[in-house]
């Protein structure tokens, strides 16, 4: 009668969202599959066009993870567009995916949560997210 109610397996109350931001379409397969593999809810999207468009209908995501680099819209617009949409205070904590180590010293100016470099590995990725949701 009281099987499972004592479960040992803690399992979150809250969906935890992601939304991810770039224009390799590798590193989005990657990163969708790695997080909704964890139970994460992935919102993607190609560009920051698109990103901002989304957003547009749906609550903020727990974590935005953004590519540094884009032909279009680099990283650094992405956040000003966001802090502007949701003020500095009340945005959701940012990873950028970075290139190179010019990318990160740029990245760490805009005041990022975190940065990872390239190539990706999920347990990387996986740990930068626990210490956010912590």
């Amino acid at each position: 009668m009281l099987n499972g109610l004592f479960n040992s397996e803690k399992k979150s109350a809250v969906a935890r969202s992601v939304m991810v931001v770039g224009d390799d379409q590798e590193v989005l397969r990657f990163l969708s599959a790695t997080l909704e593999g964890e139970n994460y809810t992935v919102v993607l999207a190609q560009n920051v066009e698109t990103a901002i468009a989304l957003l547009n209908g749906i609550e903020m995501p727990d974590v935005f993870i953004g590519d540094f680099r884009d032909p279009e819209v680099d990283g650094a617009e992405f956040i000003r567009r966001l802090r502007v949409r949701y003020g500095k205070n009340t945005l959701s904590p940012i990873v950028f995916l970075l290139d190179s180590s010019e990318d990160e010293t740029v990245a760490r100016k805009m005041e990022v949560y975190d940065v990872l470099a390239k190539p990706l590995s999920a347990e990387g990725i996986l740990r930068c997210l626990q210490a956010i949701m912590t």
